[in-house]
């Protein structure tokens, strides 16, 4: 038999703990607002404009706790000033983030990373009816499957600005804030499996420090670095803690709704992104090991269903584009080469992570049993799992679901060790150097967390300038006559479907597993009127890298048909990169090719 858990919150109190939260992270737009202000008002004085601000911020911080030790001055609670004193930390440092992930949302042009420009043609094809994928030859598809695009189109619609780029971005921010308030709920549940009474965790307001910390590790810049650009990674985040709440969940009591929602779950995760289907593993793992009493019946009964769902969904993909959605979905992300050292690598940069889960395991472990322990092992696999296919590139990024989780973990064992559950609160000196110690701890940990950032707009007028002078290049000249090789918002607004973008070409070209022919036939024909392409003679060109096993001869192609007519310079970031400093490949340098007179 299941045990009892304690009692349980109502409906009504958990919507009001989760109120609370939300209140307290509206203190962020006025924060935010503020460090804006000061910015302008020290323009062109950067370094002394974040000196400023800091001091403000930290001015910020301390009017909360004083606040309170000034209005209950006898009865004042060391452990109640150090809490007010972490969420007033937590918000100050939303506010830092949400000033500066706000100059990312704004940009109207869709090459902040690699992935943006894919992303927006998706949905560019969503309007205007065109196949989401195409045969390889026309360069133009995406190698994930559409789910988060589909959504995130569906979503800015109901807005009323179905082609704004600053409304997609926006929306994968309401999908972080989203998994953060999941994630939330998964410390309620876990505390509870771990035998801590509702009575006890309501001794303090945990949703208003829980809500804003697990906000920054969403967004964190170690794991969690794009969730506000246009990529699956927002949406991705979501899912994953979703399907990890309703594990936590059937844990509880074996509950039936949570047990057929997670039957679902692969399926759904695949067309968000295809390693969201290894949740049908992980789920028949926790049932065939640590589910009590064991039913291999429900077993066998749930595997059918969860790799049933997967199959439906790939066979839907198939029978919408034939064998190019397998070939762009799983042919071309299976040829990536994964690098273990690269994992390796990854794993030891984000070692916070890992530490405060299995730190959180070992204190909670004696509480909650078996329970327990089976849920930190699905935890630790898909984390070894993220940890593996980071490996594939340079970022860290895949590691990020699994980050918030442990996360989660964390500020459990924090919530069980704050007040050790019926014991007396002290007011003594040693109670106060107890409470200074532990936000002094807390905030090194949030700095550890990577959700410290310099409160300074990352982008800057010269990124403007750039823009503005990719946008002057297709004056006069029809918009599908001039090639961009990153970058589809100059077509969004006119409804081109543009062939061989750069993306495309480069994911192909790693994994060795690409046929350029058609590419190669429309620059010996001199198709276009016009090419823009950044990097054009480095050595990691994306259209034709030498780090690739062979070369595709598309550089080769362009300079032999088409000639320099002139460049536009590399946008200057203000985010701490100096004139000399290599920057964001899509931010550099472009070259201007138009069609040589005498090519043969």
């Amino acid at each position: 038999m299941t045990e009892a858990l304690p009692r349980r919150a109502n409906g009504w109190e958990r919507g009001s703990e989760l109120i609370a939260g939300v209140l307290v992270l509206t203190l962020v737009a006025p924060v935010g607002i503020l460090i804006g202000l000061l910015h302008q008002a020290f323009g062109g004085q950067p370094e002394r404009a974040v000196g400023i601000i800091a001091a403000v911020l930290g001015l910020l911080v301390l009017m909360p706790p004083v606040a309170y030790l000034v209005a209950r001055r006898r009865n004042m609670v060391p452990s109640t000033c150090a809490f007010i004193a972490l969420t007033t930390v937590a918000v100050v440092l939303i506010a830092v983030y949400a000033f500066r992930v706000n100059d990312y949302i704004r940009f109207p042009a869709d090459f902040l990373i690699w992935s943006e420009s894919d992303f927006v043609n998706d949905i560019l094809k969503l309007r205007v009816g065109y196949p989401l994928y195409t045969v390889q030859a026309n360069n133009e598809s995406f190698n994930y499957p559409p789910g988060s695009q589909i959504l995130t189109y569906l979503l800015a619609k109901l807005t009323g600005h179905a082609t704004s780029i600053p409304v997609y971005r926006g929306i994968q921010v309401l999908y972080t804030l989203l998994a953060a308030g999941v994630a939330a709920s998964c410390c309620r549940r876990l505390l509870l499996l771990a035998g801590v009474s509702r009575e006890s965790q309501d001794r303090l307001p945990w949703m208003v420090l829980w809500l804003p910390v697990l906000f920054l590790i969403a967004t964190n810049a170690l794991t969690n670095p794009f969730v506000h650009n246009l990529h699956n990674d927002a949406l991705t985040q979501l899912v994953t803690v979703t399907a990890y709440w309703l594990l936590v969940e059937y844990a509880s009591a074996r509950k039936k709704w949570a047990f057929a929602a997670m039957a679902c779950v692969p399926a759904l995760g695949f067309l968000i992104k295809q390693s969201l289907g290894i949740w049908a593993i992980l789920y028949c793992i926790y049932l065939a090991l640590f589910d009590r009493p064991r039913s291999p019946r429900r077993l066998i009964g749930f595997a059918l269903a969860a790799f049933g769902g997967i199959a439906v969904v790939a066979g839907a993909g198939y029978g919408l584009w034939h064998e190019s959605f397998i070939y762009w979905t799983v042919t071309v992300i299976g040829s990536h080469p994964t690098s273990i050292l690269r994992s390796a690598q990854h794993l030891l940069d984000a070692w916070i992570y890992p530490t405060i889960s299995l730190v959180a395991w070992l204190v909670l472990q004696s509480r909650g049993g078996g329970r327990l322990a089976g849920l930190w092992v699905v935890w630790l696999l898909l984390f070894a799992v993220e940890a593996y296919t980071s490996g594939i590139a340079w970022m860290m990024n895949h590691l990020g679901p699994g980050s918030l989780i442990a996360g989660v973990w964390f500020l459990a064992a924090v919530t069980l060790l704050w007040g050790g559950e019926g014991k007396p609160e002290g007011t003594g000196w040693r109670d106060w150097a107890h409470a200074g110690a532990v936000v002094a701890v807390g905030v090194l940990i949030l700095g550890g967390l990577g959700t410290v950032r310099v409160p300074q707009p990352p982008l800057g007028e010269d990124a403007y300038r750039y823009k503005n002078e990719i946008e002057r290049e297709f004056a006069g000249l029809p918009t599908d006559r001039v090639l961009l090789d990153v970058g589809t918002w100059v077509y969004l607004r006119d409804g081109v479907i543009m062939k061989d973008r750069a993306v495309p070409i480069g994911d192909r070209g790693l994994g060795g597993v690409a046929d350029f022919s058609g590419i190669l036939a429309r620059l010996g024909g001199k198709r276009y009127s016009k090419i823009l392409v950044r990097r054009l003679h480095a050595a990691d060109l994306w259209y034709d890298s030498r780090m690739w096993s062979r070369s595709s001869g598309i550089r080769d192609a362009m300079l032999r048909n088409y000639q320099e007519v002139g460049t536009i310079s590399k946008a200057f970031l203000e985010d701490g990169l100096s004139p000399d400093r290599p920057g964001p490949y899509t931010f550099d340098q472009i070259t201007i090719l138009t069609p040589r007179p005498d090519a043969r």
